[in-house]
């Protein structure tokens, strides 16, 4: 079988003089026109939709979540579903955060190939359980519930979820990232 998400964009971005008012006020805040995300710009496409999958993206970058442990799971879901793009746009935000470049690369491969912390094991365990069996175990969940408590473990839940369907939409779309 051929990789879906190998060739051209399937819907290209849309161009400044087509964005709806939310749209340019995100571009805008995002950094400009320069800037502007393709992500952004090709899901705008569909201005209501687009609307509210960023206010719940937002609620979740937001969230109750440390930041770092949220990178992380964000960078490893990015790797389990091969969407390069979020990759790219979250590997800065994770090492401003404090992953050092050693945890940024243990990351991408075999999660037992580098020395995590047990908090960090907890984390990015969940994250490929989910992605494996799109569900937890009962101690799974007792390990990352004991960590986050209820808000942060639905959150987790919920982040590695939404990644999942950021990582589909880029794949299927063929979103190509902006230095292409």
């Amino acid at each position: 079988m051929t990789d879906p998400s190998a060739g051209p964009p399937r819907l290209d971005p849309l161009p400044p003089d087509e964005w709806d008012d939310f749209l340019a006020r995100l571009v805008d805040a995002s950094g400009g026109p320069q800037r502007a995300l393709n992500i952004f710009t090709t899901l705008g496409r569909h201005p209501e939709l687009f609307r509210r999958w960023i206010a719940f993206g937002g609620a979740l970058l937001a969230g109750t979540l440390p930041g770092r442990d949220r990178e992380l799971a964000i960078l490893r879901t990015s790797v389990r579903c091969g969407a390069d793009y979020e990759w790219s746009h979250h590997a800065g935000t994770a090492t401003a955060l404090g992953v050092a470049d050693e945890e940024l690369e243990a990351v991408r491969g075999d999660l037992a190939a580098h020395a995590w912390s047990a908090e960090d094991l907890v984390l990015l365990g969940a994250v490929d359980e989910l992605h494996d069996t799109w569900g937890l175990s009962d101690a799974s969940w007792v390990a990352v519930h004991e960590r986050y408590g209820d808000a942060g473990s639905i959150e987790l839940v919920m982040l590695v979820g939404q990644y999942h369907l950021v990582g589909l939409a880029l794949r299927t779309l063929r979103i190509q990232d902006e230095d292409h």
